[in-house]
């Protein structure tokens, strides 16, 4: 990334949410953060993992050890706490638009950090909706 930087490459990264599982999310998001804050990133964007049911015994076999899926709620806390640890080494333009994303984020961080802690604060608390199921780019069935 570094190199790219220097070259005059605008870097963009992509972290996965919800890769650790619910036992090693806070393993995983801090790990991201400490990778993040050097990183002289332009653009950064958010996924929510999701797996579809032909790949969920392969993904599992290959994490090594047993693999809980986080839910909404939980991944909207792994988001604040990757917010809320991001330092950037210079400014950069987040995104938490795609459609398997929960909640919809938008803004620039360090500057907007305030505003998008409070956006996922509200939505913990009932008062943002999430994203339906049904409109993601997904079918979960059950969920």
């Amino acid at each position: 990334m570094n190199k790219a930087h220097d070259a005059g490459l605008k870097v963009s990264a992509t972290v996965i949410l919800g890769l650790g599982g619910k036992k090693l999310w806070q393993e995983h998001i801090d790990g991201t953060i400490a990778l993040l804050n050097d990183a002289p990133l332009t653009y950064l964007s958010t996924l929510q993992l999701y797996l579809e049911a032909d790949i969920v015994s392969e993904f599992q076999s290959k994490f090594g050890e047993a693999f809980e899926m986080q839910d909404d709620h939980s991944i909207l806390l792994e988001q604040a706490r990757l917010i809320s640890g991001l330092n950037p080494p210079k400014p950069l333009i987040f995104r938490s638009n795609h459609a398997s994303n929960a909640l919809a984020l938008a803004g620039n961080l360090p500057r907007d950090r305030e505003k998008l802690l409070a956006r996922l604060q509200c939505a913990q608390e009932g008062e943002a909706p999430l994203r339906p199921w049904s409109v993601r780019a997904f079918d979960h069935g059950d969920a």
